[in-house]
């Protein structure tokens, strides 16, 4: 017996090439937000551009993943997530080759962060419609998720080489070269269930269950996104030293993808009206705890809650939403709401540091994290136990395809 024939005879053996494809389209879809500290440094050092012109590379890659996510949410099913995963995964790697090969100017950059973000779009869309089509989304998120965490970790630790290979800008190489080397994986897509023609052809609605989920997710985003993005200094600023701040996140990184997948094989006998609040409670309380530590140990503590809830808060949401339209478009545009509530993040949280203190910033994002729960938990709770046929829309955003 061949070792595909040995694959093929297993009885999960379609579940776990689906699951592969899942997070190599994961990985790639959020490869943007996770390198971004790279590549800001590479564009200052390598085409010696200021920290606001470099800085706007970042914000533009974000500000279009997020756009072009909420437009993506228009294609219907009859689009394949395949062909859309590998166009992403495409204008990936062209547009890291461009920025390494272009002129130093700022519009040169920005385009290639926009035509980035463009591709991590269509990786996301697939990534979120394949997801979502499963007949287990949230143990596909949370399986997928972990298995994203190990693609980055993977990229991040092969841009060192990177640089001493190809200079300063080596990191859009590394990039580009990793991405279409992990690529022909997502071809496993093609093994999510498809959707029946009426569910492929009809309007994508967001209901009152979907804005409540807009407004948790988005503030959920928004307050891990001001906390974590100045994570690093309270650390410097307790005296840690930097070798230990990259370990923890390290740590942190490593057990959330061993939880990732614990919790993705127990999904099924997780409740969702206890783990999703219970995430997302831990994550403000993550990121309180880190922005307000007072030694090493509650700067850990803070750390490693932080990394583990927000990721299983992020599958349990992405979960939610699959649960609301399998066909993955809700999940698209809140998706793409979702990064442009991330991309906010930072700068909020640099004009509250500058007015006040790392503690409040702490208590903001833990705020934005959870103000939403009371009022919206328990209206997209009641909209996913109903049936679907019961659902009232309150407003329709786009007309299918």
């Amino acid at each position: 017996m061949t070792g595909i024939q040995a694959i093929r005879s297993f009885p999960g053996w379609q579940l776990l090439l689906l699951a592969l494809g899942l997070s190599i389209c994961s990985g790639c879809a959020y490869l943007g937000s996770s390198v971004m500290p790279f590549q800001i440094d590479a564009l200052m050092s390598g085409l010696h551009q200021s920290a606001s012109r470099a800085g706007m590379f970042g914000f533009f890659e974000i500000m279009a993943f997020a756009v072009f996510m909420m437009v993506l949410s228009r294609l219907t099913g009859r689009v394949s997530v395949v062909m859309t995963a590998f166009l992403g995964a495409g204008l990936a790697a062209v547009s890291s080759l461009l920025t390494a090969a272009g002129p130093s100017s700022s519009v040169w950059t920005w385009g290639c962060a926009i035509l980035f973000g463009l591709g991590e779009a269509f990786l996301g869309r697939s990534y979120v419609c394949a997801a979502s089509a499963s007949k287990n989304p949230d143990r596909m998120y949370a399986i997928s998720n972990g298995g994203g965490l190990i693609v980055l970790v993977a990229v991040i630790d092969a841009i060192p080489y990177a640089t001493r290979s190809f200079g300063e800008l080596g990191v859009f190489v590394g990039i580009a070269a990793i991405v279409a080397l992990i690529a022909p994986f997502m071809a496993t897509l093609r093994y999510a269930p498809s959707l029946p023609v009426r569910q492929n052809a009809e309007k994508m609605r967001l209901t009152r269950g979907g804005v409540a989920l807009l407004f948790i997710w988005v503030g959920s985003s928004l307050g891990s996104s001001m906390a974590w993005s100045f994570a690093e200094r309270v650390g410097r600023a307790i005296h840690l030293s930097a070798d230990y701040i990259v370990f923890l996140s390290t740590v942190g990184i490593v057990s959330s993808v061993l939880v990732s997948f614990v919790v993705g094989a127990l999904a099924r006998s997780l409740r969702r009206e206890i783990i999703l609040p219970l995430t997302l409670v831990g994550t403000g309380v993550g990121g309180l705890l880190a922005c307000a530590a007072w030694n090493s140990w509650s700067y850990t503590a803070g750390v490693i809650i932080y990394w583990n809830c927000s990721m299983l808060s992020y599958a349990w949401l992405l979960g939610s939403a699959a649960a609301l339209d399998h066909t993955g478009r809700t999940g698209t545009f809140c998706g793409g709401m979702d990064r442009m509530g991330y991309a906010l993040g930072a700068p909020l949280g640099g004009l509250i540091i500058d007015h006040s203190s790392f503690t409040m910033l702490g208590i903001a994002g833990c705020v934005a994290c959870v103000v939403s729960i009371p009022f919206g938990l328990p209206v997209l709770l009641r909209e996913i136990r109903q049936p679907e046929a019961e659902t009232q829309p309150v407003s329709s955003l786009a007309e299918a395809g």
